[in-house]
């Protein structure tokens, strides 16, 4: 079967299923082997590897093929690089570019109760299994793959006490040894998150996160180095710098912000007396000349300032002679 209807991931079935077909969303375990032929050496053999349909969790290929399979299935998959392992392949593994046959026993299928619903080990379990995979995303530099896991993980590490017994940061610290937990994983998948936004050059999105690490850790020390450079990419410079001088304050050794803190100084710096340069050239005060009286042979003041200098004097002089009629006029003065 053409998968895609060009060639690029087929699917042959082994062993026919007669249970129900998984949807997206749906919470599936499968057996998968991969191997470089069809009958070839098997190069990595997992049993029992349980995920989300459609959640980015798992290879592009097994997203794509097992919403297509039923429970007790067995299917042979073969795929392009493109949904497998890409053009940077896994390590010493699997090279770069490599085409794969994927042989996967379809176990079991199941639909999730809302994540609220769940039991709270269960949504911790979910949650860093998202987070974890959101990680092997972000270092192969899969970036929008990342967010999507760190999205939805977001989504399992919550709990309703968190919005009513949370009013202040401190307060996290009296809640139950699990939820407190939750909460500390939560802080990592919205941290990490806000660093693959930042990649993609997401700013606001990624302030977003970093607003969420903040209400839960206002001094999180890379939460509010990322702040720092995104408010510095959004050309918020003197914000950016009063976050840094915060960071280098409550982290004396972060070295990272220390010499971002003194680039931005130094720019800020240049910036203002760029500034004052410039007023200056439009007010001619670098120009206009230093009058000796004594040495001016008995000519006044203004007959040593530039000639620009005395027609913009007279310009303001006649706007203000033209205001003053309009003003006699409205007010009936004459």
């Amino acid at each position: 079967e053409d998968i895609l209807g060009s060639g690029r991931i087929m699917k042959k079935v082994v062993v026919e299923g007669s249970g129900k077909r998984p949807s997206k969303g749906s919470r599936v375990k499968i057996n998968v082997q991969e191997s470089f032929q069809e009958y070839s050496d098997i190069i990595k053999d997992e049993k029992d590897l349980e995920f989300n349909v459609g959640e980015s969790e798992v290879l592009q290929a097994l997203d794509l093929v097992v919403p297509l399979m039923t429970v007790g299935e067995t299917s042979l998959i073969e795929s392009e690089p493109d949904f497998l392992y890409g053009s940077q392949g896994d390590g010493e593994r699997v090279p770069g570019s490599s085409k794969l046959f994927l042989r996967v026993d379809l176990l079991s299928c199941s639909r999730l109760a809302p994540p609220p619903d769940l039991p709270i080990q269960e949504r911790d379990r979910i949650g860093n299994e998202k987070r974890t995979r959101g990680n092997f995303w972000y270092a192969r530099g899969e970036y929008t793959q990342a967010i999507q896991c760190y999205r939805k993980a977001v989504e399992y590490l919550d709990d309703e006490s968190i919005d009513s017994e949370v009013e202040v940061p401190i307060d996290r610290f009296l809640l139950p040894r699990p939820v407190f937990e939750l909460l500390e994983c939560r802080v990592k998948a919205y941290n990490n998150m806000a660093q693959a936004q930042m990649k993609l050059t997401a700013w606001d999105s990624a302030l977003a996160s970093i607003k969420q690490v903040c209400k839960i850790e206002p001094n999180n020390e890379k939460a509010l180095y990322r702040k720092a450079i995104i408010l510095k990419e959004k050309c918020k410079t003197e914000e950016a710098i009063g976050v840094l001088r915060r960071v280098t304050r409550l982290y004396p050794s972060n070295k990272l912000a220390q010499v971002e803190l003194s680039k931005l100084l130094a720019k800020h710096r240049k910036g203002l007396e760029k500034e004052q340069s410039m007023s200056k050239k439009m007010l001619e005060l670098s120009d206009m000349p230093v009058v000796d009286i004594s040495k001016s042979s008995g000519r006044s003041p203004l007959t040593s300032w530039s000639s620009q200098t005395k027609l913009i004097l007279a310009a303001v002089g006649g706007i203000g002679a033209l205001l003053g009629a309009i003003v006699a006029k409205s007010y009936h003065l004459y």
